[in-house]
């Protein structure tokens, strides 16, 4: 009887011990299947980024929802939040979002934004992650475009530029009697061009020879100014809009106004600009401020060329566009970093910038965006003599003043030398109390 049960107890044992090692429940082993869906293994963090880009056109839009969704879908622990905000609004609510504690990890910037507060010490210095990564795309870029999101030995932005040559209606030109292959190769023609290229019905102007912006036109102003070798501020960011160079030029673009060739607009209104509208004949504009009217009203109808010579020859054109940047107080800087990369991927830079209209700042792309259109290859031939906003806190103050003094020449609230000077004095008056 003992036997049996000495026999019956062994046999229990062996069996609890089978069962044991079947089940792999004391396995160290780091790899088990048996673990597999088990919800002990460790899960990746979800996070959320807290993404915002200035601009709202449907195209644009469209072109960011895209790569975030790629985005996602290779990091499915990311989520990235997207608000779109008009460039009106966009930068007061960035400030005052970064005032409050409650701003983005990442954001899109403008090329005077960005110059303009880095020094404030706001966005996250991106050098150490290029570097920790070996990232291609650092030797990929133009070096002027990278250089242009620089301060003091730091990258604190990734520059999509927008080129600013001379785009002009063919159709236009043909209505007007002009050759729609010869547009203006002077500044003196851009002006003869704009009086015999406007529309004019019971009196009343229904189509500008040029888009000149009256409110905010800051960027119209110095796509002219820059022909004429000036800027409207010198490398200390003193203002210098009151040069005679300046008050003459200004004088100009006036007479233009009043004699009905350019029309009443504003460079941020959200319905876009008088040539987006097909209201102008010849503008300083970007492909991405284009990109919606070669939808509308056909390629074939718009022509690109170089900015006409201006003092000694120069065909200098504007160089603007959007940065993108990550603030320095993101609770996510790896996943900021990783998602502006995957942004400047070859891949999906070539395909945002084939759907917007900025120009890739990839070398390795160049030749297979100049392949899809005309205008790409005026561009990227533009680059070799393009400025954009010198790099300064004066910046704002500058361009406040300078708007100031624009309109109130168009409004005739003052004659135009005076407009300037008053103007300018303020802006030196603040900068000096603000030193």
């Amino acid at each position: 009887m003992k036997k049996a049960s000495l026999l019956s107890l062994t046999l229990l044992l062996m069996l609890t011990m089978l069962a044991t090692a079947c089940s792999g429940g004391t396995s160290n082993e780091p790899n088990n299947q048996a673990n597999a869906g088990s919800g002990n293994e460790p899960q990746e963090e979800m996070i959320t980024l807290k993404f915002w880009y200035p601009g709202t056109e449907d195209i644009l839009t469209t072109a960011v929802k895209d790569i975030i969704q790629k985005f996602e879908d290779q990091n499915p622990n990311i989520t990235v939040e997207l608000t779109s905000i008009p460039w009106a609004d966009y930068f007061q609510k960035l400030t005052v979002s970064y005032a409050g504690g409650l701003q983005p990890d990442v954001q899109g910037l403008g090329f005077g934004q960005l110059i303009s507060t880095v020094n404030q010490g706001k966005y996250l210095d991106l050098n150490p992650y290029i570097e920790a990564d070996n990232w291609e795309g650092k030797e990929d870029f133009f070096p002027d475009i990278l250089k242009a999101g620089q301060y003091e030995n730091g990258q604190y932005g990734l520059l999509m530029p927008e080129i600013r040559p001379l785009a002009y209606r063919k159709d236009f030109f043909t209505e007007a009697g002009l050759d729609p292959n010869n547009p203006p190769k002077t500044l003196d023609e851009i002006f003869e061009y704009a009086e015999k290229l406007k529309k004019v019905e019971n009196g009343k102007t229904v189509r500008g020879g040029i888009d000149i912006q009256t409110s905010n036109g800051e960027q119209s102003y110095l796509s002219l100014l820059l022909l004429l070798g000036e800027d409207f501020y010198d490398e200390k960011g003193n203002p210098t809009f009151d040069s005679q160079t300046s008050i003459d030029l200004v004088q100009r673009m006036v007479d233009l106004y009043k004699s009905g060739a350019i029309i009443q607009a504003n460079q941020q209104q959200v319905t876009g600009t008088p040539f987006q509208n097909s209201q102008a004949a010849l503008a300083f504009i970007s492909t991405s401020g284009a990109a919606a009217l070669k939808q509308s009203v056909g390629a074939d109808k718009i022509g690109w060329v170089l900015p006409p010579a201006g003092k000694d020859g120069k065909q200098t054109a504007l160089m603007l566009g959007t940065f993108l940047t990550a603030s320095q107080k993101s609770k996510h800087p790896e996943e900021a970093w990783k998602f502006i990369k995957f942004w400047f991927d070859k891949s999906n830079i070539l395909d945002f910038t084939t759907k917007t209209g900025y120009i890739p700042p990839l070398q390795s792309v160049k030749a297979d965006f100049v392949k899809l259109a005309p205008e790409n290859e005026i561009s990227f031939e533009a680059l070799n003599d393009a400025r954009g906003y010198g790099a300064s806190g004066s910046w704002a103050i500058n361009v406040k003043y300078l708007r100031l003094a624009l309109e109130e020449s168009y409004a005739g609230v003052r004659p135009v030398a005076e407009a300037l000077k008053d103007n300018a004095a303020k802006a030196r008056e603040e900068l000096a109390s603000a030193q």
